[in-house]
């Protein structure tokens, strides 16, 4: 009898001893999960994606049209001053090709080449026979808030020896052009530089002009190039031709370019 009592108390405390330990097991294990840190998974990247870069608008505006339009409109804002909104331009001496024809070719051709670069070119117009006047062509880099507005115009003079690239900008003499006329002529130096030293024309420089009706009434940065003089011989063939109109539109691309990065 003392031995089946002895025998079923050793039992009795095995079986106390393994709930004991597994307890244990169970409070450590439970300690552990506790004091383990918590890995929370952090998404990375290795580049940030960048903001979709602003398209900057060129307006183009080619000079004159194939016939000319004598009815006025006033100068500037506010001005009694009236003028005519296209005398019609001027003519190769030589090749007595008119200089509207000129201008929209090498304004076609910068259109292109700025529209592979990227940006948004708008033209004032695209078929020789509109005729429009300097206010109708402000209006239209206005309405666009054009970077910039580039008027392609060949030059003429009295006497046949003058030649070169000149650049005109408005001058300050109202609200318009208060605000635009530093920039102008920023930018027109930079485009007027890269021309003449890409093409390998004489530099007539950068002139500030207050009687130009399109400048008056623009809000926006414009500038008007004078390529060459249609009334010099040498010159008047060489803007005939389209290598050299090739030259000219590539080097006022690449002049905007820069301009438009400083």
């Amino acid at each position: 009898m003392k031995k089946i009592i002895f025998t079923a108390l050793i039992v009795t405390l095995m079986i106390f001893s393994s709930c004991a330990n597994k307890v244990t097991t169970q409070v450590k294990s439970s300690d552990n999960a506790a004091t383990k840190p918590e890995v929370k998974q952090v998404a990375t990247t290795d580049e940030k994606t960048p903001a979709k870069a602003s398209i900057k608008t060129i307006v183009i505006d080619p000079g004159h049209a194939s016939h000319a339009n004598l009815n006025k409109e006033a100068n500037a804002p506010g001005s009694n001053l009236m003028k005519i909104k296209d005398g019609g331009g001027a003519t190769g001496i030589t090749t007595h090709t008119p200089e509207y024809a000129i201008n929209m070719k090498v304004a076609m051709k910068l259109k292109n080449l700025l529209e592979n670069q990227g940006y948004k070119v708008i033209m004032t117009k695209s078929e020789n026979s509109v005729s429009l006047g300097n206010i109708e062509r402000a209006e239209v880099g206005n309405s666009a808030n054009a970077a910039l507005v580039i008027r392609i115009h060949a030059d003429s003079s009295t006497s046949s020896s003058v030649n070169g690239a000149s650049l005109l900008v408005p001058a300050k003499i109202n609200s318009n052009t208060n605000a635009i006329s530093d920039i102008s002529l920023k930018y027109g130096k930079i485009i007027l530089n890269t021309l003449t030293s890409t093409v390998g024309m004489k530099n007539d420089g950068v002139v500030s002009k207050s009687d130009m009706t399109g400048f008056n009434w623009s809000k926006v940065p414009v500038v008007l190039v004078e390529m060459g003089f249609l009334s010099n011989s040498n010159e008047d063939k060489l803007l005939n031709s389209d290598s050299y109109q090739n030259k000219i539109a590539s080097a006022l691309a690449i002049g905007i370019k820069v301009a438009m990065h400083n």
